[in-house]
């Protein structure tokens, strides 16, 4: 009797999210100290400005879904600019930065980790201040796994709490 009730709710829970369009996972192809690794992708429900979806590593993004939920429980909004990145992705980013962005098959992008966290920085009367969402996350990151690892850059945020490829 309980088997014939708890089938049919998950399947409805699966069949939502295909009813959705939103994919579940994708393998693709990540970079760990140069060197290719397939690693399966998580998304985390959002989207560049590119229209692009964005995923994280297994673990990465379920502690991620969790900063965010934890975020908007005191008010704030996290908008995702950068997550996982191809190579093809930080090749260009490389030629457009130089040496501020990392060298192809060596970010932590590429090894769905680290995000860009946009509102984190305004400029005001020309100077560049960090942002009240900025000060919430440096409290509250690591909880979940997440460090501003690159203190120049307080849009940059690294899931360092399990090194995982999918």
């Amino acid at each position: 009797m309980l088997l014939s009730v708890i089938v049919p709710m998950l399947f409805s829970v699966y069949t939502y999210s295909e009813i959705d369009n939103s994919p579940r996972r994708a393998v693709v192809r990540a970079y760990t100290e140069g060197r290719p690794v397939s690693m399966i992708a998580y998304p985390i429900y959002q989207k560049d400005k590119r229209n692009k979806r964005l995923f994280l590593s297994r673990h990465a993004a379920a502690k991620f879904l969790d900063l965010v939920h934890a975020a908007a429980r005191d008010g704030f909004h996290i908008k995702v600019v950068s997550a996982f990145r191809t190579y093809k992705e930080q090749k260009c980013l490389r030629r457009m930065l130089g040496h501020k962005a990392a060298k192809p098959g060596w970010s932590n992008h590429q090894l769905g980790l680290s995000v860009d966290i946009a509102g984190t920085r305004r400029t005001i009367k020309r100077k560049k201040h960090r942002t009240i969402l900025y000060w919430w996350l440096t409290r509250n990151a690591s909880r979940f796994g997440f460090y501003n690892d690159v203190p120049e850059e307080p849009w940059h945020w690294t899931y360092k709490e399990v090194r995982d490829y999918g």
